[in-house]
């Protein structure tokens, strides 16, 4: 692998924790912590599908606080239950105030520190981006956003975005990847990869290979 110049984190897996983010407005819904972390998942779940549909529609592509909005109340609905708008209101709300894994910022730092510039690429519209990071303790060069792609992962895309708008040669660029799938769609792209593998996944096809699979983010601070 090329030394990179830009390396780029996907956001809701490898950075930020959303299960323990969400799962205290769920559980104040729901009261049973069990059912709101089921409730949490099945949501998460048909957003991630939700998104796949919007890519192959081939139609205009469905803002992600849509598709995360919709997928919410399907799963709500699917359990018997009735949101009030306030409590509709927290739990949207709750995507923007997401807390990064812990060593994610002491990560970050030193990768600047070092040099990189570092970027975020990710389903999210781009406004819900920059309030998520927005009071973050480091900032961040480039936001790569699917509506600027126009797709959500694992379309190449949107993984040709620093390409596009920067100009940048794909060995230039290290896509810190969260989740099996976004493996898939940056190694397709022919974008080098590490992989934040914190429940020790595989990949479904096992013919493509991150080049580095790590327990956490630290695990880049002995790549680059």
């Amino acid at each position: 692998m090329s030394a990179p110049t830009l390396v780029t984190f996907d956001v809701y897996a490898a950075l930020v924790d959303y299960e323990s983010g969400l799962l205290p407005q769920m559980a104040g819904i729901c009261a049973d912590q069990a059912l709101a972390r089921s409730l949490l998942r099945s949501w998460r779940a048909k957003q991630l599908e939700y998104a796949q549909i919007s890519n192959s529609l081939q139609g205009e592509r469905i803002p992600f606080r849509l598709i995360t909005l919709r997928a919410l109340e399907y799963t709500m609905a699917g359990a018997g239950r009735t949101l009030s708008g306030g409590d509709l209101a927290r739990l949207m709300a709750a995507w923007d105030s997401l807390e990064p894994w812990p060593e994610a910022l002491a990560v970050l730092a030193a990768l600047r520190h070092r040099g990189y510039r570092i970027g975020l690429l990710s389903n999210g519209d781009e406004d819900m981006l920059r309030a998520l990071v927005g009071s973050w303790s480091v900032g961040f060069d480039h936001v790569f956003a699917s509506d600027r792609a126009g797709f959500y992962k694992p379309h190449p895309a949107i993984y040709a975005l620093p390409m596009r708008m920067l100009g940048l040669a794909r060995d230039e660029v290290l896509h810190v990847a969260g989740s099996g799938s976004d493996v898939l769609g940056a190694k397709s792209a022919g974008l080098a990869c590490a992989w934040s593998n914190r429940s020790n996944d595989r990949l479904i096809d096992p013919g493509v290979h991150p080049d580095h699979d790590m327990r956490d983010l630290t695990g880049l601070l002995a790549i680059l």
